[in-house]
């Protein structure tokens, strides 16, 4: 339990986390929770929600959480998805409000084209029996087998992996920054620099237009921007583009029995969520760079010349993409305290919605110690 001492100090600890992505809004709410002062900084941070002209690379994710199925069962990274996938059913509790309709739906199902692929899913359950997950009957490999035209090998369900929907979940989560009081600031940093060893706060953030802030802590969860901020102080960090397209497609006719799709389906590396009766997502991070590949989308939809006759008659209706920001030579996500008061949450290519709560709680153990 906190003492009245901490509390206060939390109150006078005052925080700013630049870039409102998944990263930055629920290490805000996280720090916000726990007591502390938090600025949200990003010059987008008012702009409209949407995945019809995403604004970064979080509102043209598909929120997919799959984390119990992560192949290992120890180290980091399956630390910091086992610690995400307790987190989120305690934070959606606290984040969630009457107008938000974003709900967690599950199950993952995930089928195998190849015997290497099927023998890893039995491994897999043989070792986390704990999980919730189960190999697929003969019936239902029969239902994909027919969906999708070919033989399917086998396939697993997991019972609490799923997907949150994105656009609604960060809706909800601005919502609850308000509740909070978190302040927003619609700005660009230009520059973060140090204050004389005299300064009662460490840190100085230099925004648009000769405004500037004095801070206690900085938290940077601003994806490919981060590179730039730290270069000044000293501190290098590489960072590379990846790009996550996504497409939605019309389909000439009802797909029957869609009521046996689950929320998310996986197959051959592609993520399939059925949107209404003839309308299907199909996402994936496929390539380096920020501008979209024609041919790797393609490949998308071509499922490596395997797409049944419903995928390829199908109409795009729209597509949007996101821009990641993947670590070079490091393991992603990067969480870093490079100095007192300065930290990194960023680097999130793949897994930013699932490893959100586990890199936000780290944030504030880190804070708290130090």
């Amino acid at each position: 339990m906190q003492t009245n001492k901490q509390k206060t100090e939390k109150k006078q600890t005052e925080i700013s986390i630049v870039g409102s992505g998944i990263a930055g809004l629920t290490t805000a709410f996280h720090l916000g929770k726990k007591g502390y002062k938090v600025n949200l900084i990003d010059p987008k941070i008012n702009s409209e929600i949407n995945n019809l002209n995403p604004k970064n690379g979080t509102q043209a994710s598909l929120g997919i959480l799959m984390g119990n199925i992560y192949k290992r069962s120890k180290g980091r990274a399956f630390l910091l998805r086992n610690k995400s996938m307790k987190l989120w059913k305690e934070w959606l509790t606290q984040i969630n409000y009457s107008e938000s309709n974003f709900l967690f739906e599950n199950p993952l199902i995930k089928l195998a084209n190849s015997e290497k692929e099927y023998q890893s899913m039995i491994e897999l359950i043989k070792n986390k029996k704990e999980y919730e997950i189960e190999l697929l009957d003969k019936n239902s490999l029969d239902f994909w087998s027919s969906i999708f035209e070919t033989n399917i090998i086998g396939g697993l369900i997991s019972h609490e992996d799923g997907r949150l929907n994105p656009i609604e979940l960060i809706k909800a989560l601005m919502h609850s920054l308000d509740q909070i009081r978190i302040n927003k600031i619609a700005n660009n940093v230009i520059k973060i620099s140090k204050n004389d060893k005299l300064h009662e706060k460490k840190w100085n953030i230099h925004l648009e237009n000769n405004q500037s802030i004095d801070q206690d802590c900085i938290v940077i969860c601003s994806a490919l921007q981060t590179q730039k901020l730290l270069e000044s102080l000293g501190h290098k960090i590489f960072l590379e583009p990846i790009l996550g397209q996504v497409v939605e497609l019309e389909l000439e006719n009802e797909t029957k029995n869609w009521k046996n799709w689950p929320p998310i389906l996986n197959y051959q590396s592609i993520n399939f969520i059925h949107h209404s009766p003839n309308h299907v997502i199909i996402g994936a991070t496929v390539e380096n760079g920020t501008k979209p590949n024609l041919l790797e989308k393609q490949k998308i939809l071509n499922m490596n010349n395997a797409a049944p006759k419903w995928l390829r008659n199908a109409r795009v209706c729209h597509e949007w993409k996101g821009i990641r920001a993947k670590p070079i030579n490091e393991p992603s996500p990067l969480l870093k305290q490079l100095e007192p008061g300065l930290l990194i949450n960023t680097g999130h290519y793949r897994n930013g919605f699932l490893l959100a709560p586990a890199c936000a709680e780290w944030i504030g153990l880190e804070i708290e110690n130090h």
